[in-house]
């Protein structure tokens, strides 16, 4: 049997080398295959040690070393001419393989014996790539290599694919295409970049297509050798491309649009899934992001080497996005409620789900309420805030203000039937589930008033448990003649206190207090005498309040928020903190040094002169080193909770055998897609949104907004985008 060359160009990268020669060797084939390493005049001599050392132990490898750097054009065009009786596979040296990789490929060139070209799935392959279409990806997160090529082999079964062109990563090339149309175009193509796109229109051209692998799955790390100048290369490339082959771009825009490898994508994915020894876990939540996606996001971030995640949100148009990666978007299906109802219950049984949470219900079809009865799982609720009480999430009056008479508030949340049925509807969910997880003793407190039979766990947030217990608190200096930084910081609502903050601004200026108030973020009017500093980024949130260097955190908020992550990152930023004696605040601030909890509802003259009053005790008091707090308040029952109680007792579920066929997958992949007109004018809004908050920042544009009714105002921002507009900005 005539062995196959499988070609390795080396250049740079030794510890991704090592990675590449150890999978090879780890997986023997069936198939006579033949290793040609050629080192390419390597700068690094821990590369030539290792290879030398490396030959010298196998000596059936075949080893050349370029006397000159060739290239990675050159280098591949010499491995081709070794032996020209011989199909080859070209592997980068930044690859690993697994299994029977190699036979799957040749099987496939033995079924397909007109094929040029024939390249496998990888986390890295431009079109051939997983899970992200046509993007660099790591490794899918918890799951190994091994895995994710399991799953495609189980998954797709001899199944292959044409695409425009091949990718060079890993490609097997038929050596009839090359006597038919030549070896890489080394005059053009020098380096690398672009020469196996060439390559493949040539062969397309005579007849011979280029084919994906959909059983078989190669990592790929990417840029190991040339990261250095890949930018340049690839742009001077697609110019050739575009020179020799006027169509190549217009084939692969069209193919990118159309995306037939999706199907083979979504049944790895979901094969994944099912053999995954991981409890499944979905999760439902409404389309306003916020602090509720910010927990959903950390509790898969925080358990996703023990669970595996789905998440499924109401989207525009009636219809619900289930993302099957659970977070990063990368595997996602859309369903129409309620004619798509069976289709989503049907996918839902193919994968197996353990156990169903509710974040919240909040557009959400009354039929996905049924979800854990038809899957056969337990669930969970997290109440992120009021709204199973009476539909008003914050419980607050028109005016932003905190009330406990709840039947007073259905003025800004108006129901279409009286609070109690709207209650009674409820229980179907709070009293069927097997935990209401609240953040706060405030809220279950709270909750227990309407729902007094729920099976309550008081948790935080899983943030809690990975940052606790939070830093010293660093004292404020002050100047005599320096007035007190006051900082708020966040998405300021009505009902979080932004008529609040601007009420104690004005104040302070007017009076000449020597008190200034400052804002990260946004509020939702633009606000007097408040000094603003652009946009609130979680990301580096602590950074822009160390930057600022505040005297005070101040919390305005005149409802009883069930957590507060902000306070959360006020915690980290080790400022002292000026809190509202409602929900979540007092609790997590027991016995923490330089805090003040004060009456929510109190006076603006009150507040100010509390600010001056401690602007006074930061003057007298000596420069003191940061103050520990001890004794951190631990929730009664929910000490680690999420790490070691969400998941006791959830198990895997076997799913039933076999899985959905392919043919099946690409139905639902059709009905699952937005048309183009759709996303259009989604993104048209969203766009027109930021347009619009761009010009409120300015100054004409708060002037003219002053004039515009604030409701009219929320009735605009709802109709163009639900997402919080800090996430769009």
């Amino acid at each position: 049997m005539t062995p196959i060359d499988i070609i390795l160009p080396i250049y740079g990268g030794l510890d991704e080398l090592r990675r590449c020669l150890d999978s090879l060797l780890a997986h023997p084939q069936r198939s006579a295959w033949n290793l040609v390493l050629i080192n390419d005049a390597s700068p690094f001599p821990e590369i030539h040690a290792f290879l030398d050392a490396f030959a010298a132990a196998h000596p059936e490898v075949e080893y050349r070393v370029n006397a000159g750097n060739l290239g990675f054009v050159g280098t591949v065009n010499r491995g081709m001419r070794l032996h020209p009786d011989r199909d080859l596979v070209l592997l980068n040296s930044d690859t690993e393989v697994h299994g029977d990789w190699l036979d799957r490929m040749l099987a496939a060139a033995r079924q397909n014996p007109d094929a040029a070209t024939l390249t496998p799935f990888s986390n890295n392959a431009t079109i051939c790539s997983f899970p992200r279409y046509c993007e660099g990806n790591p490794l899918p997160r918890r799951f190994t290599l091994a895995e994710v090529d399991v799953a495609f082999r189980a998954a797709n079964p001899g199944e292959t694919l044409e695409i425009p062109t091949g990718v060079g990563f890993c490609m097997f090339i038929r050596r009839a295409a090359l006597n038919a149309v030549g070896l890489f175009d080394e005059e053009r193509f020098g380096r690398g970049y672009g020469e196996e796109n060439d390559f493949c229109r040539r062969a397309a051209a005579r007849g011979m297509p280029n084919l994906l692998l959909c059983d078989t799955f190669v990592y790929h790390a990417g840029g190991v050798s040339f990261a250095d100048e890949a930018d340049a290369r690839a742009s001077q490339a697609q110019e050739t491309l575009d020179r020799l082959h006027p169509d190549y771009h217009g084939l692969v825009h069209r193919h990118i649009a159309e995306d037939p490898q999706a199907r083979y994508r979504l049944a790895a994915w979901i094969e994944l899934l099912r053999r995954s020894p991981r409890p499944r876990i979905l999760q439902l939540s409404h389309y306003l992001g916020g602090g509720t996606r910010k927990h959903v996001e950390e509790l898969i971030d925080h358990l996703e080497d023990q669970a595996d995640f789905l998440l499924l949100i109401p989207k525009e148009g009636g219809r619900v996005e289930l993302d099957l990666s659970g977070r990063s978007r990368a595997m996602l299906l859309n369903f129409r409620l309620p004619e798509g109802l069976e289709e989503l219950v049907e996918l839902l049984q193919a994968i197996g789900v353990s156990r169903v949470h509710f974040h919240h219900t909040l557009g959400l079809e009354t039929s996905l309420w049924g979800l854990p009865k038809r899957l056969d799982a337990p669930f969970d609720i997290t109440l992120h805030d009021y709204y199973f009480i009476n539909a008003n999430p914050t419980q607050t009056t028109p005016d932003g203000h905190f009330s406990e008479e709840f039947e007073a508030q259905a003025k800004p949340y108006p129901l279409p039937i009286p609070v109690e049925e709207w209650q009674q509807n409820q229980h179907l969910l709070l009293y069927g589930a097997e935990r209401v997880i609240a953040p706060s003793a405030f809220a279950a407190v709270l909750y227990r008033k309407h729902f007094p039979q729920a099976a309550y766990r008081v948790a935080y947030h899983p943030e809690w448990e990975q940052w606790s217990p939070y830093p010293d608190v660093i004292p404020s200096r002050l100047e005599e003649s320096e007035a007190l930084r006051v900082l708020v910081f966040g998405a300021i609502s009505i009902e979080k206190g932004a008529n609040l903050l601007e009420q104690a601004a004005k104040l302070a200026r007017d009076e000449r207090r020597p008190l200034e108030f400052h804002l990260i973020g946004y509020a939702y009017r633009p606000l007097d005498a408040v000094i603003e500093h652009g946009s609130y980024d979680h990301a580096r949130v602590v950074e822009q309040v160390r930057e600022l260097r505040p005297h005070l955190i101040w919390f305005t908020a005149l409802w009883p928020e069930t957590y507060s992550y902000t306070l959360s990152e006020a915690l980290a930023a080790a400022a002292p903190i000026v809190a509202p004696n409602i929900g979540a605040f007092p609790e997590r601030l027991v016995g923490r040094p330089l805090t003040w909890i004060e009456p929510w509802n109190q006076p603006v003259a009150s507040w100010i002169e509390r600010f001056e009053a401690i602007r006074r005790a930061f003057i007298s008091a000596p420069a003191a080193e940061p103050l520990g707090w001890s004794g951190q308040e631990i929730p009664r029952d929910g000490d680690h909770f999420y790490r070691h109680r969400y998941l006791e007792g959830i198990a895997a579920v076997s799913p039933p055998s076999p899985a959905l066929t392919t043919e099946r997958l690409q139905q639902l992949l059709e009905r699952s897609r937005i048309s183009d007109q759709e996303q259009h004018q989604i993104g048209r809004r969203e766009r027109l949104l930021v347009r619009l908050v761009r010009l409120r920042q300015g100054r004409l544009g708060r002037l003219i907004t002053r004039l515009i009714p604030v409701r009219l105002q929320k009735m605009i921002k709802r109709r163009l985008s639900h997402r919080p507009i800090h996430e769009l900005l």
